[in-house]
């Protein structure tokens, strides 16, 4: 069965194309041109450079393709305004589905996020059901994932094409070449002093993820949508882990709420002014809430797995050591 991963160079698709090697999948793996992708070096796949936003590009890519799973996203938190998001997150989605139609695919697997579902506490964390919650709809990126999910979710019950959504939380794990994720790292080793928002969030090991999304292949009901999530953390908690497993002696520090967020107005503020900043005010309030999530529905119909975080943080201490990041 061969498979087209979208957006291949990206650090989940990376580790989604060992997983589907693994189990005996031929891969076809899609970048833009120029795009560097040392995790997929040396591995037995298909490689087709395109742009995800052409219409011819695509078709080309799917084209003999009995799985598609649709990767690649625009994810910089930096835009100003959600149309910007639009091209790639909304419109290639769009695109995407009519070409695996018209391929008579046998299976779309679209890679959405965690934050088009309302998150919850500790005791009664979000799952698939709970409502997007308001803060998430002030998010650019957030609400265009949102749409394009909403035209997949539409386009499997109107039998349009065989779909399965699949929301990742915050995921981390070795082989971030090009940190995202990984930057939170950064806020913590060899520092005398961190600092850590108020809030916290569901972690989930990448390769976990990669798991339950190749299952979804096969185990994925169409029309349904998976948290993939893992373990919920304080900012502070996860902090904390980093410290403790790496041996270091930093000092950690939460920021209140309320101070939190006037940096980030001040964020909001400098965007206006053409300064780019990931610190916004949208993003702000999200980092101050407790974004928590559980997994119920994927570990019981996709068999999701979920390592533990401190071995997931040790695992990627292991591989920044060495000096990949």
């Amino acid at each position: 069965m061969r498979v087209l991963i979208t957006g291949a160079n990206g650090f989940l698709s990376g580790h989604l194309v060992h997983e589907l090697l693994r189990c005996g999948y031929t891969v076809r793996a899609m970048m833009r041109s120029g795009a560097k992708a040392p995790a997929l070096a040396y591995l037995d796949i298909e490689v087709v450079y395109g742009n995800i936003t052409d219409k011819s590009d695509i078709e080309n890519a799917i084209s003999g393709c009995d799985v598609v799973i649709h990767a690649a996203a625009d994810t910089n938190q930096s835009r100003r305004h959600t149309k910007d998001y639009y091209p790639v997150n909304v419109e290639a989605t769009a695109k995407i589905i009519e070409a695996v139609s018209k391929e008579s695919c046998r299976r779309l697997i679209f890679v959405s996020t965690a934050n088009t579902m309302g998150f919850g506490t500790l005791l009664h964390p979000g799952n698939e059901s709970t409502p997007v919650s308001t803060v998430f709809l002030k998010s650019g990126y957030a609400k265009s994932k949102l749409q394009a999910q909403k035209l997949v979710i539409e386009a499997a019950k109107n039998k349009m094409i065989d779909a399965v959504v699949v929301n990742p939380t915050f995921m981390i794990g070795p082989m971030d070449h090009n940190p995202h994720s990984g930057r939170i790292f950064k806020m913590v080793l060899n520092k005398k002093i961190a600092i850590c928002p108020p809030g916290g969030k569901n972690f989930v090991d990448v390769r976990d993820a990669a798991r339950g999304i190749v299952s979804a292949i096969i185990n994925g009901k169409s029309g349904e949508c998976y948290l993939i999530s893992g373990e919920n953390l304080s900012f502070y908690d996860f902090f904390h882990k980093i410290i403790l497993l790496s041996g270091q002696k930093t000092r950690l520090i939460s920021i209140p709420k309320f101070l939190f967020i006037l940096f980030s107005l001040l964020g909001s503020f400098f965007q206006y002014l053409g300064i780019r900043t990931e610190l916004t005010y949208t993003n702000g309030r999200i980092l101050c809430i407790n974004n928590y999530f559980d997994n119920l529905k994927a570990v019981r119909e996709l068999g999701l797995s979920c390592s533990g975080m401190n071995k997931t943080i040790s695992d990627c201490l292991s591989w920044i050591r060495v000096g990949n990041i």
